[in-house]
């Protein structure tokens, strides 16, 4: 078996503005800063093996505060990035609803097949996280793992594994600096992952 702990990473100024982040980068905030380091410490308990984390830099900086504490170099890959939502990134949603208010009732009747310029789809998403876990896991048998990466990617993701809807991957709530924790327990296609931990954020002050 293997332990996938989860962790989205702190808040951003953007995320306090309420605007699409995706693949461009907005640093973290005073709070951010604040909850990297708390998770960092509430991770430092653990036996962890390997720190694998999106390579935007508020992943990246979230990731390291939970390194350090094993003597581990986070592992940076692109494939954990967020969803790239195209011309949308840096708006907000009011904004978006003046310049492609279309676009924006469109996606929200049909966000699977609705492409945003420039932008994913969220099964294009799934697909490179998939590839990621596929290329990792083997390597981490009986072992527990961090993955620290953003919000819509990881609901997504989780919502895949769990065999939810993609379009129900909303119902997935998951704050900044949240802890998610799955067991990839091998055991077919029947029940492979196991939920052990959802959003927790009872580390946090």
């Amino acid at each position: 078996m293997t332990r996938l702990i989860l962790v989205r990473h702190g808040e951003t100024v953007w995320n306090q503005e309420r605007r699409y982040q995706g693949q461009q980068d907005s640093p973290l905030s005073p709070l951010g800063i604040r909850q990297a380091q708390e998770t960092g410490k509430f991770l430092a308990r653990e036996k962890i093996a390997a720190v694998y984390s999106s390579d935007l830099q508020r992943a990246w900086t979230t990731a390291q505060s939970i390194a350090k504490h094993h003597g581990l170099t986070p592992l940076a890959d692109p494939r954990l990035r967020e969803m790239s939502f195209g011309v949308w990134e840096g708006l907000t949603r009011d904004e978006i609803m003046i310049e492609y208010p279309d676009l924006f009732y469109a996606r929200y009747q049909d966000s699977l097949t609705t492409r945003i310029p420039n932008g994913e789809l969220p099964p294009e998403v799934v697909l490179r996280f998939q590839d990621f876990l596929d290329d990792c896991l083997p390597n981490h048998e009986d072992e527990t793992i961090v993955i620290v990466s953003h919000g819509g990617s990881l609901r997504l993701i989780i919502a895949n594994l769990l065999h939810i809807p993609l379009e129900k991957s909303y119902c997935i709530h998951l704050g900044n600096a949240g802890i998610s924790e799955l067991l990839y327990t091998r055991n077919g296609l029947q029940c492979s992952w196991e939920v052990l931990t959802l959003n927790s954020r009872g580390h946090l002050s």
